[in-house]
């Protein structure tokens, strides 16, 4: 089972970029989501098969992918979601429709304004992940129904 990690009280990158990581880099294989302390245990860092948004290094080639320092001398010039998409694309794999999505998880997560990041806080990704944290408090459950709700939503994409 290949396990791919991420941070407790996981925000839209974090769940974005593990289920890009689970349905599309790992989409043949059975994955699991873990959900740890920002201060990724030593055992994951070495044994995790994905790390996203955690851990503090981007390592396309070993499946790393975080964008704050020292990853990246500015956090905000990218996101854990945009890297796993920006890599999937240079790798073939057809996750081209995610752009939106992709784009909308970027802004909310570097403080952006657009309409695209409004709308989302009504009726998209962020107004979902909001509702089902204050439905769950497991981030196991919030992710798989996010995860859910996520195929959905890019099946029209």
């Amino acid at each position: 089972m290949k396990q791919i990690v991420t941070h407790a009280d996981p925000d839209l990158d974090a769940i974005v970029s593990a289920w890009i990581a689970q349905d599309f880099l790992f989409q043949a294989h059975a994955s699991e989501v873990l959900f740890v302390s920002r201060k990724v245990p030593e055992k994951f860092m070495q044994s995790a098969d994905c790390l996203v948004d955690v851990g503090n290094r981007y390592e396309p080639e070993n499946y790393r992918f975080d964008h704050k320092p020292p990853a990246f001398e500015n956090r905000n010039s990218t996101c854990a979601t945009r890297l796993i998409w920006e890599y999937l694309l240079d790798i073939g794999v057809a996750v081209r429709h995610l752009e939106g999505l992709v784009e909308i998880t970027y802004q909310g997560d570097t403080h952006r304004n657009s309409e695209a990041l409004k709308q989302s806080r009504i009726d998209g990704p962020h107004a979902k992940l909001k509702q089902l944290k204050a439905e769950y408090k497991d981030p196991t459950e919030i992710y798989q129904q996010m995860a859910f709700w996520l195929r959905s939503y890019t099946k029209n994409l």
